[in-house]
């Protein structure tokens, strides 16, 4: 048949036909043999440009490939490949239903009789899970293919990848991991790592901070393993400050590019997920421990048992090991109730996939704390309206370091800084609009900055009047305490049943995106007022964030 006619007829009969006709009546329209064996891309329907990953282990048997097509949702220009056999067209069928709307870019595609570099070569990245019965033999065919591959991290895959400097590794069932390691791959593209590319030890020594080390004194605490924001670390200071008797190990788990915020040992992320890991954290915590923080839910004797502290909590007991839980945020705050409780909760602008997988996670760890009985401790007060039946912990922040002696509103146009570590969790573009508009009439100079490091971040904040932190959560946070430790005016959305729960009152500014201007113009209004809260502001984090409180908190709990 001719190109001409052979276009006309693919024309006309559209999807009327079986894939495999399709195809061989569009190659017949572009003069190539029509009946070739069909590659990935070709039963996929796919033109040469569009991303697409394959998959073409077994989809019934690889406990990684939910995760993969969750992420899906976070890839939105890939596609996706699942070559499957007909055994598995059902299991492959619900699979893709729970992708939700991202399941349109998620193809079924019929296993060939024999896979081949040849069938898989039009992919763009490759797939490779915890699939017992594809074995290393796919990893071969993959890299034969020309295909980047990303792999579920295991000692095999990595082991077999390394020796053609090849892959790029993801946490089974961690959505970012695996959206990271396919960027990764992608920008890559066909480009072995450089020679020279030194290999990241799963386990480092880490830089620890000024406290007391572990074995120091008959206390013997571990600290681990998220660290958010340095919290950990500055919690280490202040316990091992106000008790001679505690010597203290902090393991922060990380991916290795990230921040080092002080600890004794990093895992270098996805190092958790190794045996050797693991092992060797229950050796330390196990034996060597007497008493334990578990951080954010993580769990501490790596990903073996899974992905949050529940499932450790046995070997904890059978150790006799003394534990306490510490929550910060979205690992207990549940979204549902936070937007029945707030008119203008952050969660109104979280798309329902991220919703709904908060939920998830923040109802699990509420069923954990309230079976375990373990003490729990949170450290902002508007989480005591989630677990009422915990303990607030306060942030702690080095006053001194935050210390600034100028004045503030002196300024005819104050400065108004704000600088969201997230946007969505600060309200951060519904607040813009409204402080663009006080900008845009002359009465105040608005500062918007992100991603800055430590030391400039602390010369904005000095050289600010006021701090716009979040509007939306319900509790100031770690920005605030640093923004009153500098002296200045500190606008914050704050939960007011809960801070009364906690006892305290703090001087900061309440407002919501909607009464944002109102409470801006009051602030210039009355300056003299606003440099009284100020300094009030000052002593405020001095009494209950220089980490003296904190550690107060966990004295029963250590001894």
């Amino acid at each position: 048949m001719s190109p001409a006619p052979a276009r006309r007829v693919v024309s006309a009969v559209r999807r009327r036909v079986p894939r495999r006709l399709r195809i061989a009546l569009r190659r017949a329209a572009e003069g190539t043999r029509p009946f070739q064996t069909p590659s990935v891309r070709e039963l996929c329907e796919l033109p040469a440009g569009t991303p697409l990953l394959v998959h073409a282990g077994g989809v019934a048997g690889d406990r990684a490939l939910a995760g993969v097509v969750r992420a899906m949702a976070r890839l939105p220009e890939f596609h996706l490949a699942l070559v499957r056999g007909e055994a598995e067209r059902a299991a492959t069928e619900d699979l893709i239903r729970q992708a939700g709307k991202a399941r349109r870019r998620i193809h079924e595609v019929p296993r060939p009789s024999t896979m081949t570099a040849a069938f898989l070569a039009s992919a763009d990245v490759a797939v490779f899970g915890f699939e017992p019965d594809a074995g290393l033999a796919l990893l071969d065919t993959y890299l034969a293919a020309g295909l980047r591959v990303v792999a579920a991290d295991s000692r095999a895959a990595r082991e077999h990848l390394a020796r053609h400097r090849a892959g790029d590794f993801f946490a089974p069932g961690s959505l970012p991991s695996f959206t990271k390691a396919v960027e990764r791959a992608r920008q890559r593209g066909d480009e072995p790592p450089a020679p020279d590319e030194p290999p990241v030890a799963p386990i480092e020594a880490g830089t620890p901070g000024p406290w007391r080390a572990l074995g120091a004194g008959p206390v013997r605490l571990g600290l681990g393993t998220a660290n958010y924001a340095g919290q950990l670390s500055a919690l280490a200071v202040a316990i091992t400050a106000a008790r001679a008797d505690v010597g203290i190990e902090l393991v922060m788990a990380k991916p290795p590019a990230t921040y080092r915020y002080p600890a004794d040992r990093y895992l270098n992320y996805p190092g958790e997920h190794r045996l050797d890991v693991q092992t060797e954290q229950a050796r330390r915590v196990l034996g060597w421990y007497t008493h334990l923080i578990v951080d954010a839910f993580r769990p501490v004797l790596g990903r073996g048992n899974g992905d949050d502290i529940s499932a450790d909590l046995p070997a904890l007991r059978r150790a006799r090991l003394k534990v306490a839980l510490l929550a910060h945020g979205s690992e207990i705050r549940h979204p549902g109730a936070h937007l029945k409780r707030h008119a203008e909760s952050a969660f109104r602008d979280a798309d329902s996939e991220l919703r709904e997988r908060l939920t998830t996670v923040a109802e699990r760890n509420r069923r954990t704390a309230e079976e375990s009985g373990l003490p729990i401790f949170v450290t902002t007060p508007d989480l005591l309206d989630d677990v009422p039946f915990a303990t607030w912990a306060p942030l702690v922040v080095d006053v001194d370091a935050w210390a600034c002696d100028r004045t503030v509103l002196e300024r005819p146009r104050p400065v108004v800084l704000h600088a969201p570590s997230s946007r969505w969790t600060k309200g951060t573009d519904r607040l813009l609009p409204r402080l663009q508009e006080l900008h845009d009439q002359g009465r105040i100079e608005l500062r918007l900055v992100e991603g800055l490091p430590y030391s400039e971040m602390r010369r904005q904040v000095h050289d600010a009047d006021i701090i716009v932190d979040q509007l939306v959560m319900g509790s100031y946070c770690t920005f605030s305490c640093e923004g009153m430790a500098a002296g200045k005016v500190v606008v914050a959305y704050l939960s007011e049943s809960a801070h009364r729960a906690a006892g305290v009152q703090p001087p900061i500014a309440n407002s919501t995106p909607t009464t944002l201007v109102k409470t801006i113009e009051s602030l210039l209004d009355d300056r003299a007022g606003a440099a009284a809260l100020a300094a009030e502001g000052l002593r405020y984090v001095r009494e209950h964030h220089d980490g003296r409180r904190t550690a107060q908190v966990f004295d029963a709990f250590l001894r």
